[in-house]
């Protein structure tokens, strides 16, 4: 819902007035709705995405009840998605002094952020791969393995193979970088 704005000459006609800017809580809602969408595509948990939200909106560190209270989510949602986000280097905890409480802060380091996900979803992911592929291959050229059977193992380890030569190339753009 936009209200009207003063008169202020826009940028692309002058003597017209500019329209009003978004309001906050409709950019709030955008930007939920891209950190859940995000959150979607990567197969992270939504709840993830509202509480990153919370701490990425929020202009400093927020306690445990602040979190619970922006995000929606019960304390105990709240409490298991911030352990998987320090987990994933998603959020930082915060000791502010004299107070005895939990705070938390948004990563905003996209590298590093990157650098977490790669670690721990997908090295482990194409590590257990791997090994399944192993075993997959195993016996493949008996005389009882049909022909079908056998073509999409091999293409299913060539998909691997590519996928693991990617994998460096994720590392170089996850890896710290002297500006972070």
């Amino acid at each position: 819902m936009r209200t009207e704005a003063p008169l202020v000459d826009s940028p692309d006609v002058p003597g017209e007035a500019a329209p009003a800017p978004l309001p906050s809580e409709a950019r709030d809602a955008l930007i939920a709705a891209y950190f859940c969408r995000s959150a979607e595509t990567l197969g992270i948990p939504r709840s993830l995405a509202q509480i990153y939200t919370a701490l990425f909106l929020s202009p400093g560190p927020m306690a445990f009840e602040e979190i619970v209270a922006r995000s929606g989510l019960s304390k105990a949602s709240a409490s298991t998605g911030l352990r998987d986000l320090e987990r994933l280097h998603g959020v930082e905890r915060i000791v502010v002094p004299a107070d005895r409480r939990s705070f938390y802060q948004a990563q905003l380091s996209l590298r590093r952020l990157l650098g977490a996900f790669v670690a721990e979803t997908i090295r482990p992911g194409l590590a257990d791969g791997a090994r399944l592929l192993q075993e997959a291959q195993v016996d493949l050229d008996h005389p009882d393995v049909t022909d079908h059977l056998r073509s999409r193992v091999r293409s299913l380890a060539t998909w691997h193979a590519r996928a693991a030569e990617i994998l460096p190339v994720l590392s170089v753009l996850a890896a710290p970088s002297p500006l972070d």
